[in-house]
């Protein structure tokens, strides 16, 4: 397994034309094509062109989730609910080790910090992540779990 908390780019195939989404016009984030295989709901499996790069948008009040010049993918098309596209503390935010905004939260009251964000990257460091199969957005959750305490912290 590749290391999901690494730095490096998703694998370039055929690069899409447009970097941009179509419904939202925001830029995406290129997303390696095993992101999309892992969260896809089967029929939505059938419609991917695995000789093409896909983007993520990661636009709150945006329907799509994974895009590219032909095609798109939205929150109806994912086993999971995506984080940026959802606000409910039973949200997501760490999918490799099951912690929602509700857990975050409640830990940075409880203990002044979080004492799951501490345990998050102890995992990461120690490479028990699969964030490039489990996360929507293909990448580590750490900024994730960042803007919850940030928002926990503002109140």
């Amino acid at each position: 397994m590749s290391d999901c908390c690494s730095t490096k780019n998703a694998d370039s195939k055929e690069t899409s034309q447009s970097q941009f989404c179509p419904n939202c016009q925001e830029k995406g984030k290129l997303v390696d094509i095993v992101t999309l295989k892992s969260l896809l709901v089967p029929d939505a499996m059938k419609r991917i062109n695995p000789d093409h790069s896909y983007q993520f948008c990661r636009t709150t009040d945006c329907p799509v989730v994974y895009f590219n010049i032909a095609s798109s993918f939205s929150k109806d098309d994912l086993t999971v609910e995506v984080f940026q596209k959802g606000s409910a503390d039973t949200t997501p935010t760490c999918y490799c080790f099951g912690y929602n905004r509700k857990q975050i939260n409640d830990d940075v009251i409880k203990n002044g910090k979080s004492t799951i964000q501490d345990e998050i990257k102890k995992y990461v460091k120690d490479k028990k992540c699969a964030c490039e199969i489990r996360n929507p957005q293909g990448s580590c959750c750490l900024g994730n779990i960042n803007q919850v305490i940030k928002e926990v912290v503002r109140g």
